[in-house]
């Protein structure tokens, strides 16, 4: 087991450069980055999380100032009079000047429906950062583990073309000293170069999901990554259950408030319709008129004023409609909130099962591995004594590495099972197994 661990500790040596080479480093700044830094850092720059929370301050804005229908109006107004035939005058005796201000009040009961709904569409927006946030993290967990196996995927595929190479080198030679067929020859000819779009689409796979990964986590410098963390913090022993979780599911909660902002609405549909307004107006003017004396003159008015609408009474009137349409929105909405309820029980089931299938693939295996490491001990004991040459050593060693590669393969979408999963029934990422 010491010589397995060995000789892949020695692969993974010769990786590192290729890793190097695969980022580019050049004279960038080298930075270890791990996956809570990645998260924190994408919850302040990412693109999406900041428009939201824009809307997000808009709608506090709007909620603060919901009262302002209330707020009174004031205006002041001035004029001036000048008789027809003035300019032929020498006396301005004529003119008349007047300055009128005026200050009015309003009340309607919509302003009660209004103050409601500014708070529910707040209380919304609450839930659709919220809902971003978590979205955008999810995004960078699963992008975080994704480059984690996008390495190992790198390692097995270059092993796998130095391999091949060898082969050929090996039947090459064999060629020329006559021991075998240049149909071989060629065939091992083919099957190295058949390798080598493998390595090469290795590299651009994750050098396009390095791209998009710092696009979304907002990082603006062009740094030298180095990730930690592993894809084993995902344990496939530990039982998944739900008992003692609270979900809470944003979905839900974003629909029962838009429900809530609904019924609002009709409140505020019917008040339109049938409640009626007051209006309080205080009017003050000053008078100067020089034809008659040089004093100002002074007036005012105050005045109260209700209005009653009628119209909303008529069924076929557009108050009356407006009402209906607000109680249809709610009727829909009770629809959507009725599937949704029933969309999130079956998705949990869904993922549960999910999650569990993939711990026991994840199991069988790691038995897999356990396997072609026995073997490659064996091999390596067989060449040790002679009777195994070179490449059976190499194609033993490169079942491990394929073993490996396909144990971290179902560990990713163990990852990405259970992250899903914790994004649906809105609890904390690493509640079910770990991996924060």
């Amino acid at each position: 087991m010491k010589k397995i661990l060995f000789f892949l500790s020695a692969l993974a040596f010769f990786a590192l450069p290729l890793f190097s080479q695969t980022q580019n480093p050049g004279d960038r700044e080298k930075i270890t980055l791990s996956i809570d830094e990645a998260v924190k850092m994408a919850l302040e720059k990412n693109t999406s999380v900041l428009r939201e929370q824009i809307k997000l301050e808009a709608s506090e804005r709007t909620k603060k100032h919901s009262w302002n229908s209330i707020s009174p109006t004031a205006n002041v107004s001035g004029g001036l009079t000048i008789p027809d035939g003035i300019a032929d005058s020498a006396s301005p005796s004529k003119y008349k000047t007047s300055v009128t201000g005026t200050l009015a009040l309003s009340f309607s009961p919509n302003l009660f429906s209004s103050i409601l709904k500014a708070r529910v569409d707040y209380e919304n927006g609450l839930i659709t950062y919220e809902q971003a946030c978590s979205k955008v993290e999810m995004n960078v967990r699963k992008a975080y583990y994704g480059l984690l196996y996008a390495q190992e995927n790198i390692t097995l595929q270059r092993r796998n073309l130095q391999t091949a190479k060898e082969q050929y080198e090996q039947n090459l030679a064999k060629y020329n000293q006559g021991r075998m067929s240049e149909l071989d020859v060629l065939s091992a000819e083919a099957n190295y170069k058949a390798k080598q779009p493998d390595v090469e689409s290795a590299y651009v796979t994750f050098l396009n999901d390095l791209e998009a990964f710092v696009q979304l986590i907002g990082m603006e410098k062009r740094y030298y990554i180095e990730f930690t963390g592993s894809l084993d913090d995902f344990p496939a022993d530990k039982a998944v259950s739900l008992d003692n979780i609270e979900i809470n599911s944003t979905t839900l909660a974003s629909l029962k408030k838009q429900l809530e902002s609904a019924r609002a609405a009709v409140l505020a549909a019917r008040f339109t319709a049938y409640a009626p307004s007051i209006t309080a107006q205080w009017q003050h003017g000053l008078t100067q008129d020089k034809s008659k004396n040089d004093d100002w003159t002074n007036s005012g008015t105050i005045s109260l004023t209700a209005k009653i609408p009628l119209d909303g009474f008529l069924p076929w009137s557009t108050g009356a409609g407006n009402v209906d349409k607000a109680k249809d929105t709610i009727a829909d909405l009770e629809l959507q909130l009725a599937d949704a309820e029933k969309t999130l029980k079956v998705n949990t089931d869904s993922g549960i099962r999910k999650i569990r299938q993939s711990q026991s693939s994840v199991k069988a295996k790691r038995t897999n591995v356990e396997l072609a490491e026995r073997t490659y001990e064996m091999t390596l004991q067989a060449y040790n004594r002679g009777t195994k040459d070179l490449l059976s050593l190499q194609t033993a060693s490169d079942k491990v590495l394929a073993a490996q590669a396909s144990l971290k393969s179902e560990q990713r979408n163990l990852i990405n099972a259970v992250l899903e999963l914790e994004n649906t029934i809105g609890v904390p990422y690493g509640t079910l197994l770990g991996g924060k």
